[in-house]
Order: structure tokens, then C-alpha cells, then sequence
């Protein structure tokens, strides 16, 4: 199923993200930086477990609120959800927060150069440890530029059969900046292959300015023939 990020629509009321995206594709990724609204909720019970992922700090209620507690525990936990590892700073217990995060149901993203996650060598270790993995491929693009994984760790976390969930939007390589995608975008090729074999795919391209026309446009880059309603 492909499913669109309510950050693509970041910063407007959470109910008119959710009702301009969701026509569009087979579902929302619920995803902080809206703005809180009182429909919201009633949306998104309409909409069901089906149409609905979760994802990192995501909350009907505010922007964003804290996910992991000081023992590397979350807060709170949803089966359908995928959550970007705590950061490097983070005071909380980082050892723990690894071995939870490799029993979960949910999955932890792939970051880039700086977070953890955000290095070929910590990907590795992770897939040893067989942690379910959301892979971003924007992400994946950073770390490639930035010279943080080689190629061999690219191929191995392709073919890693523990994938939960992957992300799509596009950069230059130098930061997450969420761009609409292009026929040339690092990782889109595998992403669609991912997206026909079922794996839940999320586009997360930001999609203010483009009209209805493009965001569609943006939508049919990412599905195949087969992944298309009928």
C-alpha cells in the first residue's frame, strides 16, 4: 500500500492534510508538524487501522511530544508505527533502547550522518541484530554522499528481509529537505519494488506548491503498474 505522509502538508491544520491526501493514494502516514484540530481524531477512527500508519512523535492532540523515557523505553507504542531512533545526545539508556528497539513490533529509520542509524557501519550492526528497519531512502542518499556507507552495506540493507516500511522523497545530498521526486532519485527503483512486493511505502515529499496535477504526478512515479488500484 502507498500511503502519504500528513508532513507533506506540514504546518496546516491536521484535519484539511488528511482530507486533501488521503484521496489521492491508499492511505495517510500520521507524522508530526501539523497543527492540531478538533476533527482530526474523528478523521482518522472514519479512515480505520487500515488506511492508517504512525510515525515518530506524531500526535492528534500537539505538533510533537516526547517518545522515548530515560531507560530507553517508549513512551508510547503503536504496532503500526515507525520511529526515528533516539539522538546520539539523548539522555537515556542507549544499550537498552537498541535491544527493545531489535524486539519490536514497530520499526526505527534509517538516518543520516550526525543520528543514530546514520552510518553504514551502525545499519550493519543493527541488521545483525535483525531490528526492524524503516528505510528512507533520502536518508540513504545523505549517507551515500557523505561518504558514511559504501556500497556493499547498500546492497546488503536492500536485501535485508527485515524491512517494516519505506520512506520516499528526494534531496541534493546535503540535507533532508523533502523534495518532490524525479525519474532520477537515489533508491526509487528499489522503492517500487519494494512498494509491488507489499511492503508499506510512504511518500514524504513536501507538496504545498504543487497542484493536484503533480502531486499525482508525484504519486505515479513511485507505484508500478501492478501497485495501481484498479
Amino acid at each position: 500500500m502507498l500511503f502519504l505522509a500528513t508532513s507533506c502538508l506540514q504546518a496546516r491544520p491536521l484535519d484539511e492534510a488528511i482530507e486533501a491526501l488521503c484521496p489521492l493514494a491508499d492511505g495517510v502516514q500520521l507524522a508530526p508538524g501539523n497543527l492540531p484540530s478538533a476533527r482530526a481524531r474523528e478523521l482518522v477512527d472514519s479512515l480505520g487501522a487500515a488506511r492508517t500508519r504512525h510515525h515518530h512523535t506524531f500526535d492528534s492532540h500537539a505538533p510533537k511530544r516526547a517518545i522515548y523515557a530515560r531507560d530507553g523505553s517508549m513512551l508510547r507504542t503503536h504496532e503500526r508505527w515507525s520511529v526515528h531512533p533516539p539522538l546520539p545526545r539523548e539522555e537515556i539508556d542507549h544499550e537498552l533502547w537498541f535491544a527493545l528497539a531489535c524486539a519490536a513490533p514497530w520499526a526505527t529509520e534509517v538516518m543520516y550522518p550526525g543520528e543514530r542509524l546514520g552510518t553504514g557501519a551502525e545499519i550493519l550492526r543493527a541488521m545483525r541484530a535483525r531490528m526492524p528497519l524503516a528505510v528512507d531512502i533520502s536518508h540513504l542518499y545523505i549517507q551515500r554522499c557523505a561518504g558514511a556507507i559504501d556500497e556493499q552495506t547498500l546492497r546488503a540493507l536492500f536485501d535485508y528481509d527485515n524491512i517494516v516500511e519505506v520512506h520516499v522523497s528526494a534531496n541534493n545530498g546535503s540535507h533532508d529537505s523533502h523534495q518532490p521526486l524525479t525519474e532520477r532519485t537515489f533508491g526509487l527503483p528499489w522503492a517500487r519494488e519494494r512498494l509491488t512486493s507489499g511492503t508499506p511505502t510512504v511518500l514524504e515529499c513536501y507538496m504545498h506548491r504543487l497542484s493536484l496535477d503533480d502531486r499525482r504526478r508525484q504519486i505515479d512515479l513511485v507505484r508500478t503498474d501492478k501497485t495501481k488500484p484498479r
